[in-house]
C-alpha cells in the first residue's frame, strides 16, 4: 500500500508541474498578444531593453532623442549648404500632414483642422512661401505681397496646432515618427510659459506648454543677433511696437513694413526661454 501511494504522490505531482508550464506559456502568450511583451514586433524606433518592455528611449531628454535616438545632425545640419528644392517643400507638406494626423489620433489635447481646398487653416494671416533662406539657414519663410506696418502676420488660434502638456506625451510622440520627420518635428517645436489672460484662465494652453505648428509657420527663421544672421526680427509676439507693454501668447505682428520677397523673421527669445531651461521642468 505504501509503495503505491507513493506512486500515486509522484504522478500526481507530475502533473502538477505539467499544468502549471503550460498556464505559465499561455499567460505569456495572453500577454504577448495584448502588447505588453511587445520586444519582439518593436519597430526600430522602439528598441527594448534586454528582458524589459520599456522602450530604450523612455526616459530620453530631447537631446538623447535628437543625437542618440535618430542622429538628427546628419540630417539638420551640413558643413555645405544644400539648396532647397520644390521637392524639398512638398516634402516638408507632407510631413505637416503625417504629423497632424499623428496628432489628432493619439494626444488631440486641442481640435485640430484638416486643411480643406478653401482653408488651410494656417497660422499665416498673410500670403508667404516657403524658400531656400541662403547663409546655410536652409528653409525660409518669405513675404508672397507687401505687409504693413502693425499687421496680424500669425496668429495660434488658427486650429492648426498641437501642444504637449506633460514630456512623457510629446517624448512617445517623437520617438515613434520616421527618422526625418522626427529630426524637423523636434526644430519646429518649441516650448512656452503661456501667462493666464483675465477671463481666459481655464485655456489649456496656459502654463509650461509645448507647441508645434503643422504648417509653414514652423520655417519662420530666427533673426537674433546671437545666431549670427546680422538682422532685425520683422515680426514680433504680443504687438508690433517694442515700446507697447504685454505678454506675448499667441498672435504675432509686423514691426515695419515688411515688401514682397523679404525673408519673415522673429526673435525666439520673445517666447522661448533662451537656455531651454524648460525642456528640464516639463520632463524632457
Amino acid at each position: 500500500m505504501t509503495k503505491l501511494l507513493l506512486s500515486l504522490i509522484v504522478a500526481a505531482l507530475a502533473c502538477c508541474a505539467a499544468c502549471l508550464e503550460e498556464i505559465d506559456a499561455l499567460d505569456e502568450a495572453e500577454k504577448a498578444s495584448n502588447g505588453d511583451n511587445n520586444c519582439a514586433s518593436a519597430s526600430p524606433e522602439q528598441v527594448c531593453i534586454e528582458n524589459d518592455d520599456l522602450p530604450v528611449w523612455w526616459d530620453y531628454s530631447i537631446d538623447n532623442l535628437f543625437e542618440d535616438l535618430f542622429n538628427c545632425g546628419e540630417i539638420v545640419y551640413h558643413d555645405t549648404p544644400i539648396p532647397v528644392t520644390d521637392k524639398d517643400v512638398e516634402k516638408v507638406y507632407q510631413q505637416f500632414n503625417e504629423l497632424r494626423d499623428k496628432y489628432a489620433k493619439e494626444v488631440n489635447l486641442v481640435p485640430i483642422q484638416q486643411p480643406t481646398p478653401d482653408n488651410s487653416f494656417s497660422l499665416m494671416t498673410v500670403p508667404c512661401e516657403i524658400k531656400d533662406a541662403g547663409g546655410g539657414k536652409g528653409k525660409g519663410l518669405f513675404a508672397s505681397e507687401m505687409i504693413k506696418k502693425g499687421s496680424l502676420v500669425m496668429s495660434l488660434n488658427a486650429g492648426n496646432v498641437g501642444i504637449f502638456k506633460d514630456g512623457a506625451t510629446w517624448r512617445k510622440f517623437v520617438a515613434t515618427l520616421p527618422r526625418e520627420t522626427a529630426c524637423n518635428f523636434i526644430e519646429w517645436c518649441w516650448i512656452q510659459e503661456i501667462i493666464p489672460e483675465e477671463g481666459n484662465e481655464v485655456d489649456v494652453r496656459n502654463g509650461l506648454t509645448i507647441f508645434c505648428a503643422f504648417d509653414e509657420s514652423s520655417l519662420m527663421n530666427a533673426a537674433d543677433f546671437d545666431w549670427g544672421y546680422g538682422e532685425e526680427a520683422n515680426v514680433r509676439c504680443g504687438s508690433s511696437d517694442d515700446n507697447e507693454e504685454g505678454p506675448c501668447r499667441f498672435d504675432y505682428y509686423a514691426t515695419r513694413d515688411i515688401e514682397a520677397g523679404e525673408e519673415l523673421t522673429v526673435n525666439y527669445d520673445e517666447f522661448e526661454d533662451p537656455d531651454q531651461h524648460q525642456w528640464v521642468l516639463i520632463g524632457l
